[in-house]
């Protein structure tokens, strides 16, 4: 997974149209290129053009077959979605834990990280506006405890968790210079033994830390 791609893609796109968008980039890494614009192009048919994940899956298509014009061409038009898409509204705390026990039940073999974050200095609605186009539709960005926020990762194992981190912590000093130290704390999915409560517990216990020690990435 490339962690650059970690974006989120436009209202109203969630469901099936995710769905086959996700399966067509199994198709790319499988190398099944032709099945992957068949499918893709079936979409873009069905649906239109105004949907940021059908987009970003072009794009990895573009790049597979190394078009590498024709793959800006499209991240550029997945990524302005993604900016129109600031508008969307956050979840609760609740409603990311039953968006994870859905996805546990429909994909139980999928990796899952949760990321917490804080800015003690930033201004109102800084933090969240950033993260909205910091993460794809089928994540989900949740309001934490107190300004902190969440931002549960579909399908990234902690190595790639780390990386998304690090990536968000530079658009973060590159946005918002004067607005103080981003503390995260980052943890991953345990498996069938792992419960809803704890995941939550070891990403806000982690950002704890993070805050107290000014604002280093810390695992829980």
């Amino acid at each position: 997974m490339n962690p650059d791609k970690v974006l989120r893609s436009s209202p109203g796109t969630l469901g099936d149209l995710e769905h086959e968008c996700t399966e067509a980039r199994r198709l790319i890494q499988d190398g099944s290129l032709a099945a992957a614009r068949d499918q893709l192009q079936a979409l873009q048919t069905a649906h239109g053009d105004d949907h940021a994940p059908l987009q970003e899956a072009f794009s990895v298509l573009a790049e597979a077959e190394e078009d590498w014009a024709a793959a800006l061409r499209f991240y550029k038009r997945f990524h302005k979605l993604a900016i129109q898409a600031g508008a969307a509204p956050l979840a609760s705390r609740d409603q990311l834990l039953s968006r994870l026990a859905e996805h546990q039940r429909t994909s139980p073999d999928l990796a899952w990280c949760l990321v917490a974050l804080g800015a003690t200095r930033a201004p109102a609605g800084v933090l969240p506006q950033m993260l909205r186009q910091q993460c794809r539709a089928q994540d989900v960005l949740a309001l934490g405890k107190g300004e902190a926020m969440l931002m549960l990762l579909h399908d990234v194992d902690l190595p790639t968790g780390r990386k998304v981190c690090e990536r968000i912590r530079t658009v973060w000093f590159q946005q918002h210079p004067g607005a103080g130290a981003l503390a995260m704390g980052l943890t991953a999915w345990r498996g069938p033994g792992d419960t809803g409560g704890a995941f939550l517990a070891r990403a806000e216990g982690a950002l704890d830390r993070s805050q107290r020690e000014g604002g280093p990435l810390r695992t829980g």
